[in-house]
């Protein structure tokens, strides 16, 4: 009884992990990835179903950025630790991404910030 107890115990730290101001990865396959910013005080969330991810792009300056391609439209994500986000995305765990106002970026929990999402829709 108390090695199952100790599995649960470990699985939820894991998942805990997982989640934070920054956005959220669920360790199972996803449908759809969502981004929430705030345009002039405006809570704006966008949704892109993973079908639609063509292309994501690294860049690890200062601060990292990824590029995204979903759709025609291109999703710039801007901020510190976003390695986190590379895999989830590949394994379409990544649920969602959010940008919050932080004042110093190294004391977020797990060192990862969001500090910019910046989406370009396509000009159909």
């Amino acid at each position: 009884m108390a090695l199952k107890y100790k599995d649960v115990e470990k699985q939820a730290a894991a998942e805990a992990e997982y989640k934070g101001p920054w956005g959220e990865i669920i360790p199972t396959e996803q449908k759809h990835l969502r981004l929430v910013r705030d345009v002039h005080g405006v809570e704006e969330c966008w949704s892109y179903s993973y079908e639609t991810l063509m292309r994501c792009v690294f860049k690890k300056s200062e601060p990292q950025e990824i590029e995204i391609l979903a759709g025609g439209d291109t999703i710039t994500i801007r901020g510190y630790g976003l390695e986190r986000f590379l895999e989830a995305l590949e394994k379409r765990w990544l649920v969602r991404v959010e940008k919050r106002m932080v004042r110093f970026a190294a004391l977020e929990l797990n060192g990862c910030c969001v500090t910019e999402i910046k989406i370009e829709p396509s000009r159909s």
